[in-house]
């Protein structure tokens, strides 16, 4: 949920991309403090991670376990007790994101949204003008790769606690695709990040690499407490369109804006 600064003036053009679709230019966040968040963890990595940044030690989660999030206070991230495998530790999601590889280590702009996005045309923007810039093809950025990013609806299934069965939902969602270019040695990072637009929740993540040791981690949203519900119509695909039409404008601008900050 770090912003850039320097990307403030593009902010125009994704807002332009998305000014149509009236739920995508809705709050800055619908998540409040003391809301509890529940991911599945379908596939978990199988070797001891180290929560390094975090500061929660060596995890080990299995298969088919939870991971969670109770929320204690929102700024430029979410901070709150997370609890993955046999690690509980207060933290942001910042800092969860890598230890667990949810994002791009680029140089010189890092992109790490976490569990949480800012819903809103212009958070929007910049995170996506951020995701682009991570994986710039530029001298010293060993994270360089093809980023994508495009708008879509996602259909997942979630638990209601109060009716204590699993809903189907639809959402429109921004979804981002990352693949590093063949690294000298090892596997490349291929990462997938599903985040709804108007809740800004993970809804689905899977990511990957092999420095040596193979690492790989799949998580699906299970459950947001209290429920949020909406009444927004899904986004029709020429709309769709339109959006990921703007956001490739953006990536243009954003690779060019950076190319003319390091020339001067």
């Amino acid at each position: 949920m770090k912003k850039k600064s320097t990307l403030l003036f593009l902010v125009g053009l994704f807002i332009l991309s998305f000014s149509i679709t009236p739920h995508v230019a809705g709050n800055p966040s619908v998540i409040e403090s003391g809301t509890e968040v529940e991911w599945r963890v379908s596939i978990a990595p199988r070797n001891i991670t180290n929560m390094y940044y975090s500061e929660g030690g060596n995890m080990i989660a299995e298969n088919e376990s939870l991971m969670s999030c109770t929320v204690s206070q929102i700024a430029d991230d979410v901070s709150g007790y997370y609890t993955i495998g046999n690690v509980s530790v207060l933290a942001n999601d910042t800092e969860i994101a890598r230890d667990l590889v949810l994002g791009v280590w680029g140089n010189p702009t890092e992109w790490w949204p976490g569990f949480f996005v800012e819903t809103g045309s212009a958070n929007i923007a910049i995170l996506n003008a951020t995701a682009f810039a991570s994986a710039e093809r530029v001298s010293g950025n060993y994270l360089n790769g093809t980023m994508t990013s495009r708008i879509e609806n996602y259909t997942f299934a979630i638990w209601n606690s109060t009716t204590e069965d699993y809903s189907l939902m639809t959402e429109e969602c921004i979804i981002f695709d990352y693949e590093q270019d063949l690294p000298l040695f090892g596997e490349p990072q291929i990462t997938h990040l599903a985040y709804s637009l108007i809740t800004g929740v993970l809804i689905k993540a899977n990511t990957s690499y092999s420095f040596g040791i193979p690492y790989n981690l799949v998580v699906t949203l299970s459950e947001i407490y209290p429920l949020i519900l909406h009444d927004y119509p899904v986004i029709p695909q020429p709309i769709a369109l339109w959006g990921l039409f703007g956001g490739t404008i953006l990536a243009i601008a954003v690779v060019i804006y950076m190319r003319s900050r390091r020339n001067n």
